[in-house]
């Protein structure tokens, strides 16, 4: 066997090791939880929470009809669309009822193939989130 393919052999066996650690522990990780879910995933759920409440909060309690106030109000009910999104995908990758080893297993393998989706989605709730602060501030002048 030459170096290159040694090396490529050796670089796609630590890829199949690095990919089957990540399952395993995530899923031994889900096993162990009592929300059924990651950690990580919990603490998502627990500020989306509080954001879904804010959201609430803004498109409700917030009184006017400049321009300000109006876009505002928007904004809230686009991150609330958002943050509902994402907490419904959250609430997909929680661990089902039944076998808790292979349900858990299934739900760390969906977590990992939606990972990129989270990702995107966490990003358009942190562009919402400094969107309202900037609305907030300008209407605080």
């Amino acid at each position: 066997m030459d170096p290159v393919s040694a090396i490529n052999f050796a670089a796609t066996i630590l890829t199949v090791v690095d990919f089957s650690w990540n399952l395993i522990s995530g899923s031994y990780k889900i096993y162990q939880s009592t929300t059924g879910t990651t950690t990580d995933h919990a603490q998502i759920s627990t500020v989306l929470n509080d954001l879904q409440t804010i959201t609430k909060s803004l498109r409700s309690n917030v009184k006017g009809n400049n321009a300000h106030v109006k876009d505002l109000k928007k904004l809230a009910v686009e991150c609330a669309e958002v943050s509902q999104e994402l907490s419904n995908i959250l609430e997909e990758l929680k661990r089902k009822e039944g076998n808790k080893i292979w349900r858990s297993l299934e739900a760390k393998w969906k977590s990992m193939r939606k990972e990129k989706e989270l990702a995107s989605i966490e990003q358009r709730l942190n562009t919402y989130r400094l969107q309202l602060l900037l609305r907030l501030n300008l209407m605080l002048r």
